[in-house]
């Protein structure tokens, strides 16, 4: 089952847009994450390190994942809503379970990250559905959110060229 998303829910969503919008002008890819807590504490949000860092794997998902599990410790985190600008790829998806997070939230879905990419196959080209159904009921998704304000930080990116 989909939960409807709550006013928190596209707060977050935006705040993951704007984070994405940041992380274009500083010459990355256009993804970004939030992280809260099961009692709405923000843990930790960031965006896409790859193009800095010269590590592929350094998406939005995985920095803010790891960066809240080294501040705050796995069980601080466990169970929390990751909020995100476009749906998860493969890699982040398997992340996202590794680290029992209850929710995510997306902005845009695989389809329009394909399009909004320009038709790349890159791993942000394959969805995570699957991955996210075969875990049952362990986690909720919400998807499709925002989708005019998230196409936002792909055109910032596409105006600047890609890293």
């Amino acid at each position: 089952m989909t939960p409807q998303p709550t006013d928190a829910d596209i707060a977050y969503v935006r705040r993951a847009i704007q984070l994405a919008r940041e992380a274009v002008a500083r010459g990355d890819y256009p993804f970004a994450a939030v992280l809260v807590a099961a009692d709405g504490e923000v843990l930790f949000e960031g965006s896409n390190v790859c193009a800095h860092s010269g590590d592929p794997t350094d998406h939005a998902e995985v920095h803010v994942l790891k960066t809240a599990w080294r501040l705050h410790g796995l069980e601080r985190i466990r169970r929390a809503t990751i909020y995100v600008n476009g749906e998860p790829c493969p890699m982040c998806a398997g992340m996202i379970l590794q680290f029992d997070i209850a929710r995510v939230v997306y902005a845009a879905p695989e389809p329009l990250l394909r399009q909004w990419l320009g038709g790349a196959d890159s791993f942000a080209s394959y969805p995570s559905a699957g991955i996210f159904a075969a875990a049952g009921d362990r986690i909720a998704v919400t998807g499709g959110l925002l989708i005019a304000e998230s196409a936002v930080p792909f055109e910032d990116w596409k105006a600047r060229g890609s890293p």
